[in-house]
């Protein structure tokens, strides 16, 4: 025992040593920019850029932020750079118990005038880190990221704000989940998606230009929430890059129509490691004396408050978890306490004039193993509607229920010539079937019909199948 973990040590000790060597070149691991409105319905918007540094590189007193009207290619009247001094430092972040791969996070912030446009803000750094197994020769590559902002259309938005700063990476071998999950103040539809990571060069209205290279090796993205998993798998050690976009849609004027969006672009790492992740093993609701699937929608109703138990266990004999959210400080009402050594629970009063929609919420697992702490970050789905769906089929409408979940078609049975609605989380009627005689029901939505749950019932409102869709 005492020679696997000298060689486990060993191992996670030399990728530190090379992580190390790798910063002297490029210290910024990644960052995003955010903004908000300073006042209902003005043109003064609050933004704060985030970047991460490897604590091992040089320090990073300030940084040059690019606000580029109607295109950032063009140089319109009215684009401006601004240099931001640091504002804040977030206590670092450490993978390890030697301390190993930690990086801290740096906030700059500005308040400005950005009158009625399309605007892109945008910052860059002179360099990636040598060496990025999806970027070729990465230390010649810049790094570029930025947001968007369509006050033209919507007079003040505030931008999608991301629920964790913890940096993904992959602990060994194993099956793990990070998330990249949002939370819109106003309410605004998001979707994710994983994009390629950019580059640009210094002057102002440079667009950010592509760089080429595998999208997020091992992770998949879930382009409804933003949870991102990484299946169980044999790894390549090393550094990657990533980088995800939240677009930001709202319906104005009868039509959906991008408003907004976010980029985070950011480093990650494989390690060689023994150790195993932990894992959530139950998600209970309010009272309830059984779990649910950790991946179900949560109802519940503006100004209700809600209470969610979360278990979670790690596979490693005599491992600790400790459970840990930056959520709380993004959603409104959101609170998370330990209960046990296995057992944390999240509590949400929702504000009574929340938007109705779709939310996350993100509760992290992380073990104390050594020298590389493993951990698993759960992406909670909930859904805010005056009338909470009765989710609960018949036992034989559910074992009918074919496949769950289901992408492209699903089949259920119903009686013979029944109407039948479904229904979506908030309650809206998104198709309407009659079974054939012989009560096989086949639903084929259409492609642009988004993940989730979905209730087929009578038209008296009697629940026959949940039909769970998956993403593609």
């Amino acid at each position: 025992m005492q020679t696997r973990l000298f060689f486990r040590w060993l191992a996670g000790l030399a990728f530190c040593l090379a992580s190390q060597l790798t910063a002297q070149a490029s210290h910024i691991l990644g960052g995003d920019i955010a903004y908000a409105p300073v006042a209902t319905g003005a043109a003064r918007y609050h933004i704060t850029v985030r970047l991460y540094r490897d604590i091992t590189g040089v320090d990073q007193p300030e940084t040059t932020l690019r606000c580029s009207r109607t295109g950032c290619a063009t140089a319109a009247p009215g684009n401006f750079t601004r240099t931001l001094r640091l504002s804040q430092r977030v206590p670092g972040t450490s993978l390890g118990c030697y301390g190993g791969y930690s990086y801290e996070i740096l906030l700059y912030e500005t308040e400005e005038d950005l009158p009625a446009g399309q605007w892109t803000l945008s910052v860059y750094a002179e360099n990636r880190a040598a060496g990025i197994i999806n970027i070729a020769n990465s230390v010649a590559q810049t790094l570029y990221v930025s947001s968007f902002l369509d006050n033209a259309v919507v007079r003040a938005n505030s931008s999608p704000k991301f629920l964790s700063t913890l940096l993904p990476y992959l602990c060994g071998n194993n099956a793990q989940r990070y998330s990249f999950s949002a939370f819109d103040a106003e309410g605004d539809s998001l979707t994710y998606s994983l994009v390629a990571p950019q580059g640009s060069t210094p002057p102002l209205g440079q667009c950010g230009v592509d760089i080429a290279g595998e999208l997020a090796p091992y992770f998949k993205l879930d382009k409804a929430t933003g949870a991102l998993t990484a299946p169980e798998t044999t790894i390549r050690t090393g550094r990657y890059a990533m980088a995800a976009r939240i677009n930001e849609y709202r319906r104005v004027g009868g039509t959906w129509q991008l408003i907004g969006g976010v980029t985070r672009d950011v480093s990650y790492v494989a390690y060689a490691s023994l150790n195993k992740s932990p894992r959530f093993t139950g998600l209970k609701v309010g009272s309830a004396a059984t779990s649910q699937p950790v991946d179900q929608f949560i109802p519940v109703k503006p100004g209700q408050t809600i209470s969610v138990l979360l278990s979670a266990a790690d596979p490693d004999a005599g491992q600790a978890v400790t459970f840990s959210s930056q959520a709380p400080d993004v959603v409104p009402g959101l609170r998370l306490a330990t209960v046990s050594a296995t057992e944390a629970r999240l509590t949400w009063q929702v504000p009574a004039d929340l938007p109705l929609g779709r939310y996350t919420a993100t509760v992290a697992a992380v073990d104390n193993g050594c020298p590389l702490h493993a951990s698993e970050e759960l992406t909670l789905r909930f859904v805010v509607a005056n009338q909470v769906l009765a989710t609960h089929a018949t036992p034989a409408a559910a074992a009918t229920t074919f496949p769950t979940p289901f992408r492209e078609q699903v089949q259920f049975r119903a009686a013979a010539g029944q109407a039948i609605e479904v229904v979506d989380a908030l309650g809206r009627v998104v198709a309407r079937l009659t079974s054939p005689p012989d009560g096989r029901v086949l639903w084929q939505p259409a492609a642009s019909l988004p993940a989730g749950l979905y209730i087929a019932r009578t038209t008296a409102g009697h629940p026959l199948a949940k039909l769970l869709r998956a993403a593609n």
